[in-house]
């Protein structure tokens, strides 16, 4: 497959990778899960991140400011790149 990385056998990141997605779902899912379920939803990312960008529920996006259209362009741009990166093996 074009773009794609051949494998050169056991490298670091053959256990890295792993180790480290295994620690950010485990530290992220867990204090995210406590959270929702004993109604502290300000403790959650989504919370946080409604406080930093100032977002108010059911907010128009007409309301929203330069810096949330912009940390919004940042995320979709980052999911489109990740996707067809991950699933495609473009973009390499």
């Amino acid at each position: 497959m074009k773009g794609v990385l051949e494998s050169t056998g056991f490298t670091w990141g053959a256990w890295y990778w792993p180790v480290w997605l295994v620690v950010v779902l485990v530290s992220f899912l867990g204090p995210e899960i406590f959270s929702l379920c004993t109604d502290h939803g300000p403790n959650t990312l989504s919370g946080w991140v409604w406080r930093a960008l100032k977002i108010h529920a059911a907010e128009s996006p007409l309301q929203w400011s330069a810096t949330d259209f912009l940390a919004f362009g940042v995320w979709a741009t980052l999911m489109v790149w990740l996707s067809f990166h991950f699933f495609t093996g473009r973009f390499v």
